[in-house]
């Protein structure tokens, strides 16, 4: 199980990171999009999975906080596209695992929570050093970037709920309930927005490369809210900004200064203790029973 939790871990990073290169079909508004990616996943796996799902009060927690880990960074990330630079969106979700750590470090069910709290720091300080958060001078534009910041709490604290509530679920069942309820919030905001469009056209992008990486991606990311701790899988917050540095450094070539040297070791080094302290307090909790 702990071989198969990294691989998936490492496949989320690397399919984030070079989501780039994968073309896009533009055929429906982006919230529509993914509203209808969520459905079908959400249908295949109650029709595939276990006869009885629990949509009752344990279903709509989990929905409510799959909504907040998926669906609200969506809408936020889409209504602040125009108003907010995608550098600064990126360094905005870099403090994920800074919320993580004081969520966790709240309760008592991680030990030593508190320890991680240095290292999430050290990452957002790298990635802010290569990639420099931009405040907006307009009104619209600081309304944009507290949405994010509401969005990056969101992803934080569901993380967290959906780890204790998952682990009593199969996949399948968790499939279910989280993207049925996701697609229903996504649909609905497309619809308030006036961006709901049924053109058959368009539904063909439903069947494109990008979605069957993006359902991957979705598949294999509540697997891992269920399976892995937290505080080590919120540093991927962390990781697959810095694949993607390497990837443009890489392509590009451009000229290395101290400035970018000492990001990208904050960033990995941040990364890296994040995981290294929680797999340390798991084997050391596992020893002790």
């Amino acid at each position: 199980m702990r071989r198969a939790m990294w691989i998936a871990f490492a496949a989320v990073c690397v399919l984030s990171a070079t989501s780039w290169v994968v073309p896009r079909t533009e055929g429906l508004p982006a919230l529509e999009l993914q509203g209808l990616r969520y459905g079908v996943i959400g249908l295949v796996a109650l029709l595939s999975g276990p006869r009885r799902v629990r949509f009752g009060s344990v279903g709509l927690r989990v929905a409510a906080a799959g909504v907040g880990f998926f669906g609200l960074p969506m809408l936020a990330v889409e209504w602040a596209r125009a108003g907010v630079a995608e550098t600064s969106r990126i360094a905005l979700f870099a403090m994920v695992p800074v919320v993580v750590v004081i969520v966790v470090a709240s309760g008592d069910e991680e030990r030593g929570a508190r320890r991680s709290l240095v290292p999430a720091l050290a990452g957002l300080a790298g990635l802010l050093l290569l990639l420099p958060l931009e405040f907006s001078n307009s009104l619209r534009g600081r309304l944009m970037q507290g949405a994010l910041c509401l969005a990056v709490i969101a992803v934080g604290l569901s993380s967290v709920w959906l780890y204790r509530m998952l682990r009593g679920m199969a996949l399948a069942e968790a499939l279910a309930v989280v993207c049925i309820g996701n697609a229903v919030f996504l649909l609905v905001c497309s619809a308030v927005r006036e961006e709901l469009v049924w053109r058959w056209s368009g539904l063909a992008s439903v069947a494109s490369l990008a979605s069957l990486v993006d359902v991957a991606e979705v598949v294999l990311l509540v697997w891992l809210l269920r399976e892995m701790a937290p505080v080590r899988f919120a540093a991927r917050y962390l990781v697959i900004p810095l694949l993607t540095l390497l990837e443009s450094y890489v392509l590009m070539r451009p000229e290395l200064t101290v400035r970018v040297i000492s990001g990208v070791i904050l960033l990995a080094a941040g990364a890296g203790v994040l995981l290294a302290l929680e797999m340390s307090e798991e084997e050391t909790m596992l020893s002790l029973r």
